[in-house]
């Protein structure tokens, strides 16, 4: 387990943005007065999950690779991070749903209505099921584009 160290503190690091974020979110009024651009600001989240990953491999490069690090350890370490990462989604989602803003749902259902979505569908967008197979589906893939990326510009410059 200490070979997932870093990983794993990263991947705590990754959980709490996720739900500082929702906060930020909710404090800006993304869930209530400026809901109809929350689609749009959440998505800058992705901005620092890069940066998280390039930090995360500038740590690991430091303290575990001793300085010298290949394209393909940084994505190995990245996906491991993003796997990590996967596992704690949905306990963050759910905590996030249940003690940020337990009324995210509704809100975002009446906001979906508003705009001529149907009430069907928006319930079936906007459920804690959904969301979480969502936030899952999102920390692998994303995980992977940018465990990726990050290597690339992380690695060791031969």
């Amino acid at each position: 387990m200490s070979k997932f160290k870093i990983e794993f503190k990263w991947a705590i690091y990754y959980t709490f943005l996720g739900i500082m974020w929702f906060q930020l979110e909710k404090y800006l009024g993304f869930h209530d007065k400026n809901i109809a651009n929350q689609p749009v600001f959440t998505n800058l989240i992705y901005i620092f999950i890069f940066g998280i990953y390039i930090l995360f491999l500038i740590d690991k490069k430091k303290n575990y690779f001793n300085g010298i690090m290949t394209w393909q350890q940084g994505l190995i370490s990245g996906l491991v991070l993003s796997v990590l990462a996967m596992i704690l989604a949905p306990f963050s989602i759910y905590f996030k749903l249940k003690y940020v803003n337990p009324n995210f749902f509704e809100q975002m259902i009446h906001a979906s209505t508003a705009r001529g979505i149907k009430l069907e569908n928006a319930v079936t967008v906007f459920n804690m099921k959904a969301y979480i197979t969502l936030g899952v589906v999102d920390c692998l893939s994303f995980g992977i584009i940018f465990a990726a990326l990050a290597s690339a510009l992380v690695k060791t410059k031969k």
